[in-house]
């Protein structure tokens, strides 16, 4: 199987030609805003708990990053990245 990337040539386990994927940024920021509002239009409006909203605010926030990167990430593209990350030239 042929892969997409280049690799340096001096070291040969460093890709060139890789670029982190903004979609997952993004895909996280829309799902956490939208889950904030969810939720503040479900529960806060109606208990007007602020402890709850704030926990509920502070653990969506690594849901909604786990869900995007599950979503739109790729995985031949995060396993490129942890490469070179691991080999110190990210």
């Amino acid at each position: 199987m042929e892969h997409p990337y280049t690799f340096d040539p001096q070291n040969h386990r460093v890709v060139t030609n890789v670029v982190k994927n903004n979609n997952i940024q993004i895909g996280t920021v829309a799902l956490y805003a939208f889950s904030l509002y969810a939720y503040n239009r479900r529960f806060l409006r109606i208990d007007g708990n602020g402890v709850a909203a704030g926990a509920f605010a502070a653990f969506s926030l690594p849901a909604s990053y786990a869900y995007a990167r599950f979503m739109l990430g790729d995985s031949m593209n995060e396993a490129a990245l942890m490469n070179n990350a691991r080999e110190g030239k990210q």
